[in-house]
Order: structure tokens, then C-alpha cells, then sequence
């Protein structure tokens, strides 16, 4: 058992917060993240998860045809995302980086002790597949990129195979591993079970029932978000309607976001900063639906099989698009949609705060 990880199988107490970089909000180690008995099987998959829910999130949809093949998965990365998948059964287990961002020593000293087989590295993550050498791991599948080259003996070019996030992964892993067949469907997402337990807490103290709407105002950047008097427009409009809602959110811009709607908005429930992930994922599942941005909560919404609006402007849907039951809202008539910048070049990011707001009441709508 790897002394300075966090391997185990079963539930944790960590704590953490949802914002769309994990590594914001480390989670600290409590006596429930003991390693437990047994461990992690050697001979098992090592699964390199992103620091950014979004990206784990498809991760995880792309293995379904290793689970198919009744491979052994271990979920390994920053613990605030791994723990959103420990103790489900998506994974065989779940290690937890022990420190932000732990050596290629360090990690290699974790993979030898755990027996891995193979590391499947699918975040752009060299020290990850270094590590894997280190270690002498038989198979270490990765990105091209980076110098990614001398340490997998399975590659492919992620900028030259384009496309869907989730595509290309399953293009990485059919390289490794011939014999995994695309699967016809993805099964939604289930957290450990007695997340259940706490979001049924969360909504009665809340008063919402289990068939609500969920408003994520996250996103891994400001020029991500829709502007506070769209969402006081669509609260203002599901009032109207009397369909039970609540704001969702975790970091600080969600919680001043969150303040500015109240304010305009007086008695909207808001489950803002109270959840952690594996708990988030446990209310989702049990939401009508959720409206979001290009975000960890969209992805994470859609794995979990409720009807999501999401909202695009600077990226690009045909890359990150959630994949499950979605609506896609966005500008059709600028000529800089998609621009993939991360500060806007005209100054405005006029792609959401030009956005009608009646395409997102209209898609909203939409949902049953």
C-alpha cells in the first residue's frame, strides 16, 4: 500500500468544494481517508484524472469500453476530483495526490508499490507518464505532446487527432487496448452511496424538492459566465412560473454572483459553497435539470442524466460540448464565436453579455 497517498476503495470524510479547478480547494486528510483493508488490487489501470472537473468528468465517460472488459480502474489525481469518484462504482479504487502537485518521483513511488499495470495518462501530463517509467510500469499510454513521446510506449497526437475531447481519448485508449469496443451508451454517473444521504439534508434544509432546477453559476473564468441580469431574469421567470429552483455554485465568484441575485432576487434557495463534489453529484442526480456554463457542473450534470442548457462563448462546443441530454445556447451571429481566448480581444466578451436572455428562458423551458 502506498505510504503517501491516498489509496483506498471505500468512502472518505474529505471535504471538498466545487469550482471547476480542483486544486483550489485542497481536501485535508481525516481519519475516514485511512487506507482500508485490501487496497487496491495489484495488476489494476491507474486512470490520470484532470485538476479540472470538466475534463474528469469526460475521462470518466470515455472508459466505458475498459469497463467493458472488466479491467480494473483506479481513479488517480488531486484529491478534490478523485474524491468525487471514490467509493462509486465507476472505479475499483481511487488514490489521491498527497500534495498539489506531487513529484514524478513521488508518484512513481506510489505506482510501484501499488503494482500498477498500466498508467493511462489522458490530461496533457508528462510528469504523469514520466512517473509511469519510473515506476517500470509495463504500459504507459499518453499525448505525443510534451516530450509525451519518450516516456509512453502508446501514443497519439492529441492536437492532430481534433474533434470531441471524449473522441480522442477513446482514440488514446483503442490504441492500447485493440480489443475495447466503443460503447453504445453511456450509464449515468452514481456517486458513493451515502452522498445520497447528505443531499436529501442539503434540499430539505434548502425546502426544495428533488425535482428542481439547478442554476450553476460557475466557470473556470470570468469571460466563461453569463452576466448577473440574465440569471435575475431567468430566477424572476421560473418565480413566475413557480418551478423550484436553486443556485449552485462554490468559489468566490459564485458566492458574490450568488449575493447579487439574492439582492435582486429575495428568497431564492441557494445550496452556494455547501456541498462537496461526490454530494453535488448526489443532488444532480435527483434535479430536473441544470442550466450552466462550459463548466464542471454542465459535464457533470449531463454524466449524471438530467437535462442540461448550457451556455457557450469563447470555447467551442464541437471540442467540450457535455455529452448526454443537452441543449446548446450561444451567439450564432458573431463572427469571434469560439475564439478560444481566455480574455476577450474586443473587450466586452459580448458572445454572453449580448446574449439574449430569451434563448436561455426559451431552452429552459424546454426541459419537462
Amino acid at each position: 500500500m502506498a505510504s503517501e497517498a491516498r489509496i483506498q476503495r471505500g468512502p472518505s470524510g474529505g471535504k471538498a468544494q466545487t469550482t471547476d479547478r480542483a486544486d483550489d480547494w485542497p481536501v485535508p486528510v481525516s481519519d475516514a481517508a485511512a487506507p482500508q483493508a485490501g487496497g487496491i488490487p495489484p495488476g489494476a489501470v491507474w486512470v490520470r484524472l484532470s485538476r479540472y472537473i470538466g475534463d474528469s468528468v469526460m475521462i470518466h465517460q470515455s472508459l466505458e469500453p475498459l469497463r467493458a472488459l472488466g479491467l480494473p480502474l483506479v481513479a488517480w489525481g488531486p484529491e478534490a476530483v478523485v474524491d468525487l469518484f471514490r467509493g462509486s462504482a465507476a472505479f475499483t479504487g481511487a488514490c489521491g495526490d498527497p500534495s498539489s502537485k506531487p513529484s514524478a518521483f513521488a508518484m512513481a513511488r506510489t505506482l510501484r508499490e501499488a503494482e500498477a499495470r498500466a498508467v493511462l495518462v489522458l490530461p496533457r501530463s508528462t510528469r504523469a507518464l514520466l512517473a509511469g517509467l519510473l515506476a517500470r510500469v509495463p504500459l504507459r499510454i499518453g499525448w505525443r505532446e510534451g516530450c509525451g513521446f519518450l516516456f509512453a510506449n502508446a501514443s497519439r497526437s492529441f492536437k492532430a487527432l481534433g474533434g470531441h475531447q471524449i473522441d480522442r481519448y477513446g482514440a488514446l485508449i483503442a490504441r492500447a487496448f485493440p480489443a475495447a469496443a466503443p460503447a453504445a451508451a453511456l450509464p449515468p454517473f452514481v456517486p458513493r452511496p451515502e452522498s445520497f444521504g447528505t443531499a436529501r439534508e442539503r434540499l430539505r434544509e434548502a425546502g426544495l424538492p428533488e425535482n428542481f432546477l439547478a442554476l450553476s453559476l460557475g466557470a473556470a473564468s470570468t469571460n466563461k459566465r453569463l452576466p448577473v441580469a440574465t440569471w435575475v431574469a431567468l430566477v424572476r421567470h421560473l418565480q413566475a412560473q413557480g418551478r423550484p429552483h436553486a443556485l449552485l455554485g462554490a468559489n468566490t465568484s459564485d458566492r458574490a454572483e450568488a449575493a447579487l441575485i439574492l439582492e435582486a432576487c429575495p428568497g431564492t434557495p441557494s445550496l452556494v459553497g455547501r456541498m462537496d463534489l461526490p454530494v453535488s453529484a448526489a443532488v444532480l442526480s435527483r434535479a430536473a435539470g441544470l442550466v450552466g456554463h462550459d463548466s464542471g457542473f454542465s459535464h457533470l450534470a449531463a454524466a449524471c442524466g438530467i437535462p442540461v442548457v448550457v451556455v457557450f462563448g469563447p470555447t467551442d462546443p464541437a471540442g467540450s460540448l457535455p455529452r448526454g441530454r443537452v441543449q446548446l445556447v450561444r451567439r450564432e451571429d458573431l463572427d469571434c464565436i469560439a475564439c478560444m481566448k481566455t480574455i476577450c480581444r474586443l473587450g466586452d466578451t459580448r458572445c454572453l453579455m449580448g446574449l439574449d436572455a430569451g434563448q436561455v428562458l426559451a431552452a429552459v423551458d424546454r426541459i419537462p
